[in-house]
C-alpha cells in the first residue's frame, strides 16, 4: 500500500492460461500442451524491486505472492488466516503479547529450513536505519521480540495495538531468508537497496521460484515442488509481461497473447462484457474495493499551504462528470481515505461537488486575484504548479488532462509532467519532487490510516512513512494514536468518524473516487477468488488450477 502503491496505490492482478503464445526464451520450446502448464499475467509497468523489506507496489505484491509466504494471509472474506503458522496467534489478556508457532519443515527455494530466527531478522531489517524501508510504524510498536525455539516466539508490543497483527498479511510481513539477506546487508555496509543482488534475484518459500527478470519485458516464475501447502501448485509456471499501456493489454487480452487483464479500467468493463457475450470463454469480475484515487497536494510548496487553496482546487473538479463520462459510471465518488464500504465510514463529510463559483471565491479570499491574462497571482506570485502522474495509466493521464482545464478556468497556470511509474513512485514521489501527484493507495479493510497522516511519518523528515505531503495536524495525530490503541469498535467509529471529518475540511488529499475493480481471465481458471485489499488477487496463487 499501493504505483499502484501498496496502500499503494491501485490496481490488482490475476493471472490466467497461455494461449499458444511464446515469449521469446522465457517460453521457447512452446508447443502441445503448453496452454495446460503456463499463465501470462498482464501487468502495468515494470517493479522496482523484488526484496519484500524495501516494496511498496501493488505490482511488487502481485509478483511477490508467488515467491513469499507470510505469516497470516487475509482472504476473499477479509478474514484472517493462518499461512506459515500452525494456528492463529495467541495474544495475552492484556493485549500486549502475541505468542505464534511456525510450521516445521518449510524450506526456501535454496533447501535451507525456515525458523523463527528468520522473522526475528525481517523485525531487525525494518529497523535497521540505512534500509528505505516504506514504514516502520509496525516494526516500531514492538518492545521485544523473543525467540522460543526454533519454531515458536513471542512479540510483545508498547502497547496495544488493533492493527498490528493484519500487518503479517500482506507484502509488508513476508519473510526473507535471513542466511542470504544478512550477508548482503553487511557487505553494502548495513543499507539493503533496490538495485541490490536479492532484490534482481530473490529466495522465498512460497509456491513459485523466480527464475529470471527481464526488464521492462516481463518476470518468470516457475513452480515450487516442495511448497509446504498440501496439493502443491497446479500451474507450472507463471509469466508477469510487461505492457505498459491499459489500451494495448486489452488488444492483446483479445488476442490471447496475454491471459489475465489484471488491470483492467473501469471505462473498459461494457467492452469485457460485450466479449464474452460474444463467445469468448472469460470470466469478468466487478468488485468494489479499498482503492482509490487522489490528488496529493504537497504541502511543502506555499501556494498549497493555504487550505483554501486545496479546498477551491477540489470545488473546481467536475468529479461526478469524470466518473460519469471517463469511468462509464463504474467508480465511487471518493470524500474520504475510508471505503464506503467499510464500517467506519463517515457519509457525512464535507462534500466537494463541482461550483465553480465557490471555487473562485475561496481563491479571491485567499488573496489570489485575476491577471488581465486570466491567471491569478498574489503578492508577484502566479498561481502556477505543476501535475503529474504515471504515463501507463490512460484513466489517470486523463484525469490530469481534464484537471489542468478545470483549474485553468478558476485562473491557475498548471503543467503536466508525467513520468514512467518506476520514476513517479521513485525519484518524484519519494523524494518529494512534485506540486500535485495523482496515483492511488490501496489498503487494508482496517480504517487505520497512521502512515497517511501521522506527522512523523513524513519519509523526507523521518526516514520513514508515506506521508508523501508533509500533512501536520496535531488532533489528527492524537486521533490515528488512539485509533490503533481502542479496541472498541464504537469507540474506533468516533474517532475515525472525526479524523474524517478534519481530513474533508483540510484536505490534503482530493479524493477522486474508490475503484470498482475489473478484471478479465479465461474462465476455466479454477479457484481465483479476487480480493479487495492490499492482498491483492494473487493471495491465493498457489491454489489455482488450469481446467478444460
Amino acid at each position: 500500500m499501493g504505483p499502484t502503491v501498496k496502500r499503494n496505490l491501485a490496481s490488482f492482478g490475476l493471472i490466467f492460461t497461455i494461449a499458444g503464445l511464446c515469449l521469446g526464451l522465457v517460453l521457447a520450446g512452446c508447443g502441445a500442451g503448453a496452454t495446460k502448464k503456463v499463465v501470462v499475467v498482464g501487468m502495468l509497468g515494470d517493479v522496482e524491486t523484488l526484496n519484500p523489506i524495501l516494496s511498496e507496489n501493488s505490482n511488487e505484491t502481485e509478483v511477490m505472492n508467488g515467491i513469499f509466504s507470510t505469516l497470516l494471509k487475509m482472504n476473499d472474506r477479509l478474514e484472517m488466516e493462518p499461512d506459515l503458522l500452525t494456528k492463529m496467534p495467541e495474544l495475552s489478556p492484556d493485549r500486549l503479547t502475541y505468542t505464534f508457532q511456525l510450521r516445521q519443515g518449510v524450506k526456501f527455494h535454496d533447501g535451507v529450513e525456515l525458523t523463527a530466527e528468520d522473522v526475528e531478522f525481517l523485525y531487525r531489517m525494518k529497523l535497521a536505519e540505512g534500509n528505505l524501508v516504506p514504514s516502520r510504524d509496525m516494526w516500531e510498536a514492538i518492545e521485544k521480540f523473543e525467540i522460543i525455539d526454533k519454531y515458536n516466539f513471542r512479540i510483545t508490543l508498547k502497547k496495544p495495538d488493533v492493527t498490528w497483527l493484519q500487518g503479517w498479511c500482506y507484502g509488508e510481513g513476508m519473510i526473507p531468508p535471513k542466511h542470504l539477506l544478512e550477508k548482503e546487508f553487511a557487505a553494502s555496509g548495513g543499507a539493503l537497496t533496490k538495485g541490490g543482488p536479492f532484490s534482481r534475484h530473490p529466495v522465498g518459500t512460497g509456491p513459485y521460484m523466480f527464475v529470471e527478470w527481464k526488464r521492462d519485458q516481463h518476470i518468470l516464475l516457475k513452480r515450487n515442488p516442495h511448497y509446504f501447502r498440501e496439493g502443491k501448485p497446479k500451474i507450472e509456471k507463471i509469466v508477469f509481461k510487461v505492457i505498459p499501456d491499459t489500451n494495448t493489454m486489452l488488444a492483446q487480452f483479445k488476442k490471447g497473447e496475454i491471459d489475465v487483464f489484471s488491470q483492467a479500467q473501469a471505462n473498459q468493463y461494457k467492452e469485457l462484457l460485450e466479449m464474452k457475450k460474444k463467445g469468448h470463454a472469460i470470466a469478468v469480475h466487478k468488485f468494489p474495493s479499498y482503492t482509490y484515487l487522489h490528488a496529493d497536494f504537497n504541502l511543502r510548496n506555499p501556494i498549497f499551504q493555504d487550505k483554501r487553496v486545496r479546498q477551491a482546487l477540489c470545488y473546481a473538479f467536475p468529479k461526478e462528470d469524470f466518473i460519469r463520462t471517463v469511468l462509464d459510471g463504474v467508480a465511487t465518488p471518493a470524500d474520504s481515505y475510508i471505503a464506503p464500504m467499510s464500517w467506519a465510514y463517515n457519509p457525512n463529510v464535507k462534500k466537494y461537488d463541482y461550483n465553480l463559483a465557490k471555487a473562485m471565491q475561496l481563491l479571491e479570499e485567499a488573496g489570489w486575484k485575476l491577471r488581465d491574462d486570466g491567471v491569478r497571482v498574489k503578492d508577484g506570485r502566479e498561481l502556477a504548479f505543476r501535475i503529474s502522474t504515471n504515463t501507463e495509466n490512460r484513466t489517470r493521464t486523463k484525469f490530469v488532462e481534464i484537471a489542468k482545464q478545470a483549474w485553468e478556468a478558476v485562473g491557475a497556470r498548471v503543467t503536466i509532467q508525467n513520468y514512467e511509474g518506476t520514476t513517479l513512485f521513485g525519484d518524484i514521489l519519494e523524494k518529494g519532487n512534485f506540486d500535485i501527484i495523482v496515483f492511488a493507495w490501496v489498503s487494508g479493510a482496517d480504517p487505520d490510516g497512521y502512515t497517511l497522516w501521522y506527522s512523523k511519518q513524513d519519509p523526507l523528515v523521518y526516514g520513514a512513512g508515506q506521508n508523501y505531503v508533509g500533512y501536520k495536524n496535531d488532533r489528527i495525530d492524537r486521533l490515528c494514536l488512539a485509533g490503533k490503541e481502542e479496541f472498541d469498535q464504537e469507540k474506533r467509529l468516533r474517532i475515525y468518524h472525526e479524523i474524517q471529518e478534519i481530513l474533508a475540511e483540510e484536505v490534503p488529499y482530493m479524493f477522486v473516487y474508490f475503484y470498482n475493480n475489473v478484471a478479465a481471465v479465461k474462465s476455466s481458471l479454477k479457484n481465483f477468488k479476487p480480493n479487495p485489499t492490499m492482498a491483492n488477487n494473487t493471495w491465493n496463487i498457489y491454489d489455482w488450477e488450469l481446467g478444460n
